[in-house]
């Protein structure tokens, strides 16, 4: 059975195994009643800023744990990254969390009207970056010019076969903690919902999307099973597997050729869709 209390003390420490990068500014503050936390570079970019929505299977995760991920990714990207400290489950049970995304994206369009914004969320977080796409298109507000998921979290129902295939490699994830995080998450009976498992949304319409994954991970299947679904519904899909590489492995370090090469995709990708 899974420990809030101690889970979230050893997933804020996992994160924080490295320091925050250098010569990298924060500013804390509240958007739509939501704690959140800008980060970014000297000389940012002005016209563009990308959102963060972290992972930590909707029960676990914060700004203090993505803090030294994330302010690579600012340095990396040359821009102002937002990260959202969402309501976490099961205190706050979907769709708590997915709202807050949404509102403070909502806020952050209108204060800045002019300025391109991307997502990128890792696990749980890849999983809601999905969602916040499905919602703000389905509601006619601004989208972003594209998405990145890092070993994305896309099926909640956990039945893909990378569960099996991959259970000795994958020293970080179980299926039997996702099913108790997934259940913690919602009461929703069927997970299969594209809101809960956007892997079965329709994606028509969607900017482009990038998708990296390890090859060890028992949610590898999560990111290839999206790739095709994207693909076939005519998004610009990118999937880049990373070989022999763990859960949001820059999570862990940051300094590895597998994180380096990582953070250079994501940049890549960022400017060529902004």
């Amino acid at each position: 059975m899974i420990n809030l209390t101690k889970g979230r003390t050893e997933f804020q420490s996992i994160g924080n195994t490295y320091p925050i990068a250098g010569n990298i500014r924060r500013e804390d503050l509240f958007i739509a009643n939501t704690p959140c936390s800008w980060f970014w570079p000297d000389g940012a970019d002005t016209d563009n800023i990308a959102i963060y929505i972290h992972g930590g299977a909707f029960i676990f995760g914060s700004v203090a744990s993505h803090a030294p991920m994330v302010s690579y990714i600012a340095r990396e990207l040359n821009r102002r990254v937002l990260v959202i400290d969402y309501r976490l489950a099961p205190e706050h049970p979907f769709p708590a969390g997915l709202t807050d995304c949404i509102e403070v994206i909502k806020v952050v369009c209108s204060q800045n009207p002019d300025v391109g914004f991307g997502i990128i969320g890792d696990s749980a977080g890849g999983n809601l970056s999905l969602a916040v796409n499905l919602v703000l298109q389905q509601t006619n507000c601004p989208t972003p010019r594209y998405t990145i998921v890092i070993s994305p979290w896309a099926d909640l129902e956990c039945k893909n076969e990378s569960y099996i295939r991959n259970k000795l490699t994958d020293t970080i994830l179980e299926k039997a903690y996702l099913m108790e995080a997934a259940r913690l998450y919602t009461s929703e009976p069927d997970l299969s919902i594209p809101l809960l498992s956007p892997v079965n949304a329709d994606f028509n319409g969607l900017s482009p999307v990038l998708i990296l994954v390890g090859t060890y991970e028992i949610l590898e299947d999560d990111a290839l099973n999206l790739h095709r679904r994207l693909t076939a519904h005519g998004v610009q899909a990118e999937l880049q597997s990373f070989e022999q590489q763990l859960h949001v492995w820059p999570f862990m370090n940051i300094d590895t050729d597998a994180s380096r090469d990582a953070l250079k995709a994501m940049a890549k990708f960022a400017l060529k869709h902004s």
